[in-house]
């Protein structure tokens, strides 16, 4: 009787398949862990280091300034891991009119090239918002840890 040496092409098929199912569920895992974990380590302390530059412009000129070259930064201003773009925008009211840049400034963070991320529910995550009065957002939903 003669002694295997090695695998057989069947079971190097099935763990071949076990791998792929394995890696089916993992790798999505992973891309969420991933952009979870940029959202909070660059877009939003980004955001939140833009807004006290602003907070400090408006302390100085009673306005805020929808230039980000005014504060220092480009306009708009990549984050250092060229996954987020973040731009000024005018505040709302209620009613969807403009407010005077006086009183509010918006600071978005808009993901490049898909990189900014998904929603729970498989939505692309569009943008993290942060406004003068302290609101904060992802793609209009209130809150940022999600």
């Amino acid at each position: 009787m003669k002694t295997q040496h090695g695998f057989s092409l069947i079971e190097l098929m099935v763990a071949l398949v076990i791998m792929g199912i394995i890696a089916t569920f993992a790798v999505p895992s992973y891309q969420r862990n991933v952009i979870a974990s940029s959202r909070k380590t660059d877009a939003m302390p980004a955001l939140l280091d833009i807004m006290r530059a602003q907070e400090n412009y408006f302390a100085n000129r009673f306005t805020y300034t929808e230039d980000l070259t005014d504060l220092g930064y480009s306009n708009p201003e990549i984050t250092a891991s060229e996954r987020y773009s973040i731009a000024t925008k005018k505040c709302t009211d209620s009613t969807g009119a403009e407010v005077a840049i006086t009183s509010c400034i918006k600071l978005r963070a808009t993901g490049i090239n898909g990189k900014g991320g998904y929603l729970a529910n498989g939505t692309d995550d569009a943008y993290l918002e942060l406004d003068s009065l302290g609101s904060r957002n992802v793609s209009g939903v209130n809150g940022w840890l999600q």
